[in-house]
């Protein structure tokens, strides 16, 4: 009998040593891994369920027992509370089924207004069910409609031209040159109103880089309206910065200050193609880009500024892009309109809804905006004059065309094809803290699933495996 009690109160000494010695090795993580396992429907302090309810199934079991929550429209998100504030990394393992879709995608918030997602791919069924040549090296995918190159090295050493190349998710460095191109003096005005954070590309070649930016601050939402406009070189470098502060008004009054300008030049460059970004908040509208360079296209997407609830006339746009697929959405009732795209028309039916169109071919095609208030994405550039447009970029793998489709002889991809675990696919991506956006810390991830309302089919979900490392 003594011998039992004193089991007994062991036993109630070390379980609560245990526990302790548990949960704190849960909070301090000695192993710098942290490793969450979120089946659909199980509850989780760490990984939310998937969300808006309306946009996925009711969770229910497979043959086999397996838990599954099937995704049925975009975008669906969950979010991840790491208990901790020290990690550098997140590792994804993602358990999926996957029958129809072109191409899934899982998005990591990495900035907001706009809100802006990195994208890492999960399933390239383009890519996987293809039939051409195909070589895998060290997370890069080459197929060859007739094998030209027996690696991926022998491809980058002597490269095809690119308009033989498609790419997804990878970058095709040949240098892209316009034969023939004589800079001008001759000054060119873009009037129209840009509402926010914008990129484009211009090419230089025996000329300065020179644009003036006309703007105003309107102070619709609380905080500082900085502007910093950045060249980087095709390397990806920076080599030349222009910035204009805030007008000292941080306050959500709706005081618009008076034009402005802000002013970007760079000297003594080497020929190519320039990327500018313009990175600033939503309350900045440029509302006219003048500058001497011939060759300017934007970089997928626009938003072309509103005068609603502040003027009475309200300003549209008139663009040309080179086809693919364009999505739209307004903020406000007044934005309500219908959009001419090449020979179709795209109508626009109420706020806070995107509305989609697939165009049947990649040529130029005229783009009219009757209206502003109208955030605009597209899969290719996009010029306000036929003259400016060119394509720096090669042809990049969407989910709307296949790849015959695009007329190309090779693609390029950043890919792993996931690897199958019973009736299950498994796919693992990863992404550095230090590139997403955080909240209270929670990271925000979104399921990219485009055409799968148009193919009325789904993507089932059984679980989410996470791996925080510090």
């Amino acid at each position: 009998m003594i011998i039992i009690t004193r089991f007994i109160q062991t036993l109630i000494i070390l379980i609560p040593i245990a526990l302790f010695g548990w949960l704190l090795n849960k909070w301090l993580v000695p192993s710098g891994t942290f490793v969450v396992e979120h089946v659909v429907g199980e509850r989780s302090p760490f990984i939310d369920e998937l969300s808006p309810g309306n946009r996925v199934e009711e969770i229910s079991k497979t043959p086999n027992g397996d838990a599954v929550q099937s995704i049925i429209e975009e975008p669906v998100t969950f979010f991840i509370h790491p208990h901790r504030d020290d990690f550098t990394r997140v590792d994804l393992e993602i358990w999926f089924q996957n029958d129809a879709l072109p191409i899934v995608e899982l998005g990591a918030l990495a900035s907001t207004q706009p809100d802006v997602y990195a994208l890492a791919p999960i399933h390239n069924r383009l890519i996987d069910d293809s039939s051409w040549d195909r070589i895998d090296e060290n997370e890069t995918v080459l197929l060859q409609r007739e094998r030209v190159y027996d690696s991926i090295a022998d491809f980058f050493a002597n490269p095809p031209t690119r308009d033989r190349v498609a790419t997804y998710r990878a970058d095709f460095d040949a240098p892209y040159r316009v034969i023939g191109y004589q800079p001008s003096s001759v000054l060119q005005r873009i009037d129209v109103t840009l509402r926010g954070h914008h990129e484009f590309k211009t090419y230089i070649k025996g000329e300065a880089l020179a644009f003036s930016f006309l703007y105003t601050d309107s102070n619709r939402e609380v905080g500082e309206d900085s502007i910093r406009a950045t060249v980087f070189d095709e390397s990806g470098k920076p080599v030349a910065e222009a910035r204009s502060v805030d007008d000292g008004n941080v306050l959500a009054n709706a005081v618009a200050t008076d034009l402005r300008a802000l002013k970007l030049s760079a000297t003594g460059l080497s020929e190519g193609v320039y990327k500018v970004v313009l990175d600033t908040t939503r309350d900045v509208f440029f509302h006219e880009i003048t500058t001497t360079q011939q060759k300017i296209v934007f970089l997928n997407a626009l938003f072309i500024g509103d005068n609603i609830g502040y003027q009475d006339t309200m300003r549209g746009a008139t663009f040309w892009s080179g086809g693919g697929r364009i999505r739209v959405q307004t903020s406000h009732a007044r934005g309500v309109q219908t959009i001419t795209v090449g020979d179709a028309l795209l109508a626009v039916e109420e706020p806070y809804q995107w509305y989609s169109l697939v165009s049947s071919s990649y040529d130029l095609q005229k783009v009219s905006v009757p209206n502003g208030d109208l955030e605009i994405i597209l899969d290719g550039p996009i010029a306000f004059a036929p003259d400016q447009f060119f394509n720096p970029d090669p042809v990049a793998l969407t989910a709307y065309k296949t790849i015959e489709d695009l007329g190309v002889d090779f693609v390029l991809a950043r890919y792993t094809s996931p690897r199958r675990e019973g009736d299950w696919f498994v796919s693992k991506i990863g992404f550095d803290v230090e590139d997403l956006y955080e909240d209270k810390q929670t990271w925000k991830f979104s399921f990219s699933t485009p055409e799968i309302k148009t193919l009325g089919t789904r993507l089932n979900i059984n679980k989410i495996i996470t791996r925080l490392s510090r």
